[in-house]
């Protein structure tokens, strides 16, 4: 759902953090079809042909911006085919000494969920049981530091924290409520049932929904240099398509959206960029799903510069499928990746994986490889990173574009599975599923 990091003001980056899968491709049972099928958001790369990168084409430049997408070990990401490795490079992991009340492990009632940001690690300790959550910050993924427990009132089904922002005022936490809406087309993520906005990660604060959205169901939420956004949960029966933006993450304007450019849009999800707003989804009447009908839809992707004025982008050799919807990632300093799984209705499922790159968010190139899960995918702001778990051993593999990958070899213990996972300024942190904590350098 990833991934994401945009250069701002003063050489700053502003993470996009994610825990959920990036993208919002429906992940559940596609009507008419009896049996589940797995999200097609979890389709790994196929790297058969894979070029060796050099190490030099690998190596980044300045400082790096901390970014995570925390994802869990049973997503598909790289397939277990050997890569080629990075020359020159060895990843050494060093076992961390995890704060008591950070505990999980086996048999434990409480996990947490980390993200980087780029003044260091936040973690939030959930208890599954009673619903509520303390927040936990770190400058170093070392040394941590509880803050108060976030306000969960009214929230009955729970809202358990499932991605974070950052931008100019600050850090906003979206929390949703377990499992999935199901609008009559398949399984849409939830809409967020809270928004917390804090600028040190410690001490956070609730937002009204109601008074800032009007009651309206928000989807997506993201941050960078320009501010924050958000969209509205849309499909079939749901409202027109919406979008709000935010200098704060407090106060939030609806903006006026064009009815030719948006016409039977549905949106997914939102990303800021240093000059302008990204919005995407997918285009297409969704009336009349099920019963052996099954309307394409389509990916679509719109661009404004200010937030007022908005354009459909063209996404060359796009492909109209039943439940195709594009994602949009950061994968590295000014590479951009659409990327859309296009389902049939099949039993089970055949489809047509579609992926698109770009520099600015407003021309777009069709790539034929294919880009993995968000997922599983974490950004520094450099290049695109991924865990990978094989023979209770992790490493890690990068790449420049988030289509040619190549592994950095680890040297000495390290954790043998992962349960979470962020990328800050320190480097990666892992918390492996015995709740150990480890952290390792990216060069």
């Amino acid at each position: 759902m990833g991934h994401r990091a945009t250069s701002g003001r003063r050489g700053f980056v502003f993470p996009r953090l994610r825990i959920a899968v990036a993208g919002s491709l429906f992940a559940a049972t596609i009507a008419g079809c009896a049996a589940p099928v797995a999200s097609p958001t979890a389709t790994p790369p196929d790297t058969s042909r894979a070029t060796p990168i050099a190490a030099d084409t690998l190596a980044p430049t300045g400082t790096p911006g901390p970014s995570d997408t925390p994802g869990p070990t049973d997503v598909p990401g790289l397939p277990a085919s050997p890569l080629p490795t990075v020359a020159g490079k060895v990843l050494a992991w060093n076992s961390e000494q995890a704060p008591a009340k950070l505990a999980t492990g086996a048999g434990s009632t409480f996990q947490n969920a980390f993200f980087g940001w780029s003044r260091g690690y936040l973690a939030f300790h959930g208890n599954l049981v009673s619903g509520s959550s303390v927040p936990w910050a770190s400058a170093d993924a070392r040394a941590w530091q509880a803050g108060p427990a976030l306000s969960m009132a009214g929230l009955a089904n729970g809202a358990a924290v499932e991605e974070v922002v950052e931008g100019p005022a600050g850090l906003v936490a979206v929390g949703r409520a377990p499992g999935c809406a199901d609008d009559g087309t398949g399984c849409m993520p939830a809409p967020a049932t809270a928004l917390w906005t804090s600028s040190d990660g410690l001490q956070w604060s609730r937002v009204d929904l109601k008074t800032a959205f009007g009651g309206a169901a928000v989807g997506d939420v993201a941050g960078g240099p320009k501010g924050y956004i958000a969209v509205s949960v849309s499909g079939a029966g749901l409202a027109a398509p919406a979008v709000w933006l935010s200098a704060d993450g407090r106060i939030w304007r609806s903006v006026s959206l064009p009815s030719a450019a948006f016409q039977d849009a549905h949106l997914a999800e939102a990303m800021v960029l240093g000059d302008g707003y990204l919005v995407a989804g997918r285009t297409g009447s969704l009336q009349g799903w099920g019963g052996g009908f099954f309307p394409s839809t389509t990916p679509a992707i719109w661009w404004s510069a200010d937030g007022t004025a908005w354009s459909r982008t063209t996404l060359p050799k796009v492909a109209s499928a039943p439940q195709a919807e594009a994602a949009i990632s950061t994968v590295a300093a000014g590479k951009l990746v659409a990327h859309v799984d296009s389902w049939d209705c099949s039993c089970p499922p055949e489809g047509v994986t579609q992926a698109w790159t770009s520099s600015n968010g407003r021309t777009w190139k069709a790539v034929t490889a294919t880009f993995p899960s968000p997922a599983v995918v974490l950004s520094d702001g450099r290049q695109a990173i991924q865990l990978i778990s094989a023979d209770g051993a992790v490493t890690v593999a990068v790449s420049p574009d988030g289509f040619r990958w190549a592994q950095i070899a680890a040297s000495g213990s390290g954790p043998a599975d992962y349960d979470g996972q962020a990328y800050g300024p320190a480097g990666l942190l892992v918390e492996a599923s015995d709740g150990s904590f480890w952290l390792a350098p990216i060069g």
